[in-house]
């Protein structure tokens, strides 16, 4: 530190002897402040969209809690009211608050920049980024305001809500948009801006054509879906099947905010009020699934799982230190946060051959996702064999594979209902007598969208955790 003062004090005797004897030499530049810039590259914002957008959809205080937990890959021991089916509700409203406000919105503008620019490589990024922004919100809500989202300058304060399959809908031609920006090969993107891929727009096409077919994978069961298209994207050749092409944001080995936010957990020393769901370790130990080491550490040589729910986790013998906690790997505060992953696109190309929506042996797809999430995890290719009997098996594999990723858990889990058997929470919120498949809709909106949010009820159904999204028919 002190090092730091004297430099800053010799730089500035150095300055006042340079403005006595050179008086207004090189004046703006001089005084040209490198806070606020004149001007702005399009990507400059690429890197806080980014890491603004994996930081929210893995917030451990609304993803951890609820995605994660209501798939029951974790129960917490104590501060346990999400278990039973009480999210935070300031969480869900920062959720939305975020999406729309922190990520979309500033994607928009950093389109804008690139298409005057005439960036196209950036002006693909910035609309996958809002594609996803959307898909993360319409999952987990229902309809929401996209048409009208972010049109405060036109005047439009209280946006009207779209339906969910209108979502999807724009969703689509957002990524056909940036696909086609991505392949025209005009443009770059600063590779330190970009803390995805590093400025390959090879990858970036590859990531646009992947969420195209996840999303289209999604609403598989609707009148939107279209096979001969998902078959076009297999045989575009650009899908993430590879551990080398995933979609992920790395950390480093230093304290937040450049480290994983669930390395939060580890430096308020809080690690015990975290546990691993009874249900995923029960299926895991019974498949002798070598994974389990990675997501679980275990306690006293045993892995122990908690059931979902409990008032008071500590009476029914499920207190902190008596269940295993989430593993070391995916608590430090290096572990990377996925977008993507090869493992869940592989099983997803296995469910689309077994349904005969795209050519190819469902087998060797399956088998391909299991190995991409063994290497994903630090194991060795070929360690673990899954048992492959068809679709069950593939969305068995979907719901394990996806461990600490929660809104894909969930979002994969309400799509097949599989585990069928995971159990209700003990001691649930009163009238929640099924596990959640949304979230209600955040309080600002209800108090300042009124009309609009009753509209979307009125369509969709009750603003409850119970109601069902669009394409959720199980």
């Amino acid at each position: 530190m002190k090092n730091i003062f004297k430099s800053w004090s010799l730089i500035a005797i150095t300055g006042l002897l340079v403005f006595t004897t050179a008086c207004d030499n090189d004046f703006e530049e001089t005084n040209t402040d490198p806070n606020n810039p004149t001007v702005i590259t399009e990507d400059l914002q690429l890197g806080f969209i980014e890491r603004t957008l994996i930081n929210e959809v893995h917030n451990y205080f609304i993803a951890g809690e609820a995605a994660s937990d209501w798939t029951q890959h974790i129960s917490k021991t104590q501060y346990n009211d999400a278990d039973r089916y009480y999210p935070r509700l300031g969480s869900i409203n920062n959720f939305w608050t975020v999406l729309y406000g922190s990520v979309i919105a500033d994607a928009v503008e950093m389109e804008r920049l690139a298409a005057e620019a005439d960036n196209q490589a950036v002006q693909g990024t910035a609309l996958v980024l809002q594609a996803m922004a959307y898909q993360y919100l319409t999952d987990n809500f229902g309809n929401i305001p996209m048409s009208e989202a972010n049109r405060a300058d036109e005047g439009i304060y209280n946006p009207a809500y779209d339906t969910q399959e209108d979502v999807y809908k724009g969703i689509f031609t957002m990524l056909d948009e940036a696909i086609a920006h991505l392949e025209s090969g005009s443009g770059s993107i600063t590779a330190s801006q970009d803390l995805i891929y590093g400025g390959d727009i090879s990858k970036w096409l590859k990531f646009a054509t992947t969420v195209k077919f996840r999303a289209m994978m999604r609403i598989s069961d609707t009148s939107l879906f279209d096979a001969a298209e998902l078959q076009a994207l297999v045989n575009s050749g650009n899908l993430i099947t590879s551990n080398d092409d995933e979609a992920f944001i790395s950390f480093e080995t230093i304290a937040l905010p450049n480290a994983n936010p669930f390395y939060d957990i580890v430096l308020t020393g809080r690690q015990g009020e975290w546990g691993m769901g009874k249900p995923l370790v029960d299926y895991m130990l019974a498949e002798g699934d070598p994974r389990l080491a990675v997501y679980a550490n275990d306690v006293d040589g045993a892995y122990i799982g908690k059931p979902a729910g409990f008032l008071n986790p500590s009476t029914e013998g499920y207190g902190p230190g008596t269940i295993s906690q989430i593993g070391d790997a995916y608590l430090a505060s290096d572990a990377p946060l996925y977008f993507v992953s090869a493992s869940q696109i592989n099983l997803l190309l296995a469910e689309a051959s077994v349904k005969n929506y795209i050519n190819g042996d469902a087998a060797t797809y399956f088998n391909d996702g299991v190995d991409a999430s063994l290497i994903q995890n630090g194991l060795a290719s070929g360690s673990y064999s899954a048992p492959y009997t068809g679709y069950n098996s593939i969305a068995q594999q979907l719901w394990v594979s996806t461990f600490m990723q929660g809104y894909e858990t969930w979002a994969e889990w309400k799509r097949s209902d599989i585990p069928a058997d995971l159990p209700l929470a003990v001691d649930p919120q009163p009238g929640v007598n099924s596990i959640p498949t949304r979230y209600t809709y955040p309080n600002d909106e209800i108090s300042l969208n009124a009309s609009n949010v009753d509209a979307a009820v009125a369509d969709q159904g009750p603003d409850a955790l119970t109601t069902k999204v669009w394409w959720d028919i199980n």
